[in-house]
């Protein structure tokens, strides 16, 4: 199996490094931007566009608002001011907004399935709804996890069609506003009770295994449930923790072993030394430490076929990335794929546990762009 990383090499930007990087990126003559970006209550919602904006005021951008619909017994619904309050600011920011509403839902009672991941799909249809942009940032801070991984799925595959085609150099930047404290604020209401892999990676799982499975869980806070559900959906063989360190509250791991103590060790008994590690704000990181431990796993196994491998996130959106890319690639091996499916384990809706601290929080945010395909690559 070829052990060569895509993204061995890699552009992780935040802060002033981030808002010099735009004023001398744009700067260059003809650039046009397509910014995609969710529609939600999120304080964090617009702080991407405004860092941009503030840094080169003058830049060509067009911006695709997804509105999605949670449903109407949905505890976000009681969120609607902050979505006006969004969408008024988004509107004194930008011109050229083009609306793009899908569906989170299909179907009623028992029948209600989720098909947010693969209206996704269907953000972007094909490669010339986009080919006249020289740049596309996909802002992720309000945008739930099934509908940003198929879309930046989706992205990719087009990105490296064409560019096998006619040599394509579009960069594509994933944009994420990152505070933990923010992000534990907002809780998660009630799961999914019938859990899919998400559309356009599952990895071959949805079919009959008779291979190993192995499973790396991403852990953040408060996710007991969520694990739980995702461990009977996959039934591993194998699991193989990934915990945040180094993190900026320095005993965060060990604080999240604790309250997981007794799921981990007690009831699916992993192994100490599976547990693994990946910096807090570095989805590279992530990504390079899941693919090795997944070719490490697939090379001992391939005397008896291999291994099927799944990734679920419940930490931070930063963090998923990481995830993201590793299904991507390892799905897209023209020698020896690994089947790699994600499974995240979705909510009903979002409640806020403190509103009067958001303003706080969001000003203590920081942004981060992951740059994917583009200048750096080429």
């Amino acid at each position: 199996m070829n052990n060569q990383l895509r993204w061995n090499s890699y552009v992780l930007l935040k802060g002033k490094e981030l808002s010099h990087f735009w004023k001398s990126h744009f700067e260059i003559p003809e650039k046009k931007v397509l910014y995609i970006l969710g529609k939600g209550f999120d304080v964090r919602m617009n702080l991407g566009i405004e860092g941009l904006l503030s840094a080169y005021p003058d830049v060509d951008i067009t911006c695709l608002l997804i509105e999605f619909d949670e449903g109407e017994n949905s505890p976000s619904i009681a969120y609607q001011k902050y979505v006006d309050e969004n969408i008024d600011q988004l509107k004194e920011l930008l011109f050229k907004i083009q609306d793009k509403k899908i569906k989170l839902w299909e179907g009623a009672g028992r029948k209600r399935r989720r098909i947010g991941d693969r209206e996704a799909v269907k953000i972007i249809n094909d490669y010339s709804e986009i080919e006249n942009y020289s740049d596309i940032i996909v802002d992720v801070s309000a945008l739930p996890r099934g509908i940003y991984f198929s879309l930046i799925g989706k992205l990719l595959a087009l990105y490296d069609h064409n560019s096998t085609q006619n040599g394509n150099k579009q960069n594509l930047f994933i944009l994420t506003s990152e505070n933990a404290k923010l992000d534990s604020n907002i809780r998660e209401e009630g799961i999914d009770e019938d859990i899919n892999y998400t559309h356009g990676f599952t990895g071959g799982l949805e079919a009959s295994i008779q291979n190993p499975i192995i499973w790396f869980p991403i852990l953040g806070e408060n996710k007991l449930h969520h694990i739980s559900k995702a461990y009977n959906k996959i039934n591993p063989d194998e699991i193989c923790p990934l915990l945040p360190f180094p993190a900026k509250d320095p005993r965060r791991s060990d604080n999240l072993i604790g309250q997981y103590r007794q799921l981990l060790f007690d009831e699916l008994r992993i192994e100490p030394q599976n547990i693994m590690y990946a910096p807090e704000q570095n989805p590279f990181e992530v990504y390079r430490n899941l693919s090795l431990a997944i070719k490490n796993y697939y090379k001992s196994l391939a005397t008896i076929g291999g291994c099927k491998v799944v990734i679920s996130t419940f930490s931070s959106k930063l963090l998923s990335i990481g995830a993201l890319m590793v299904a991507y690639e390892l799905n897209q091996l023209t020698t020896n794929p690994v089947d790699v499916g994600v499974l995240n384990v979705d909510s009903q809706g979002y409640q806020i546990e403190n509103a009067k601290i958001l303003k706080k929080y969001k000003e203590e945010t920081e942004v981060f762009v992951t740059w994917l395909t583009g200048m750096p690559y080429n």
